[in-house]
């Protein structure tokens, strides 16, 4: 029986292949984060440390970067959620974990890349954002953490508006932490009313 050959984009990557693409990940989050918008290529390769070629190969269009981008942001922000229920000691310490670690992983992406896209539709990404998300605020609601009509939509909702990039020429560390000071605020906020 003959098999096929793997397709480049099926292939494991090099341990070195490897690295240069989260280095190109992580810069174009980190300048889309900066600008409030699309970073240059030339930009992203250089910010990662990589000759523009290496770029290119990882990337062939400016839609394939954006995309990767948004899923890389999108599956490390699942996998944080993951990990803030099963290491919280409660609903409301995993919700307030997983919404600040959605500001540090860099969700704001999202919004900026998500207009510049042709296409978003990515079912399973979104199935598995809201299955976290659904078993946080449910955790969040049994622990009295948040009022019972406090729903997903809002969380969803205020995650964005804590994680979009401000883009007015803020250092990135000050505009991180004053989004961390904003969301502590908000969190503050929503247990359960008494009366």
């Amino acid at each position: 029986m003959q098999h096929a050959t793997p397709s480049p984009a099926e292939r494991p990557l090099r341990a070195d292949a490897r690295r240069n693409r989260r280095r190109l990940l992580d810069a174009a989050i980190a300048l889309i984060l900066e600008l409030g918008g699309e970073p240059s290529r030339d930009a992203v390769a250089e910010r990662a440390g990589v000759g523009i070629g290496t770029l290119y190969r990882h990337f062939p269009d400016r839609h394939s970067l954006l995309r990767a981008v948004a899923l890389d942001v999108i599956d490390r922000t699942v996998e944080r959620g993951e990990a803030a229920l099963a290491e919280s000691t409660s609903g409301g310490e995993a919700l307030r974990r997983y919404l600040h670690d959605a500001v540090d992983s860099g969700l704001g992406v999202v919004n900026v890349v998500h207009a510049l896209l042709d296409r978003t539709d990515w079912p399973d990404r979104r199935a598995a954002a809201q299955h976290v998300l659904d078993r946080l605020i449910d955790r969040a609601r049994r622990d009295g953490a948040i009022d019972h009509d406090v729903t997903a939509t809002d969380i969803a909702l205020a995650a964005i508006r804590f994680c979009r990039p401000l883009a007015i020429g803020l250092d990135p560390a000050e505009e991180r932490a004053i989004a961390h000071r904003q969301l502590a605020a908000y969190l503050d906020g929503l247990p359960v009313r008494l009366g």
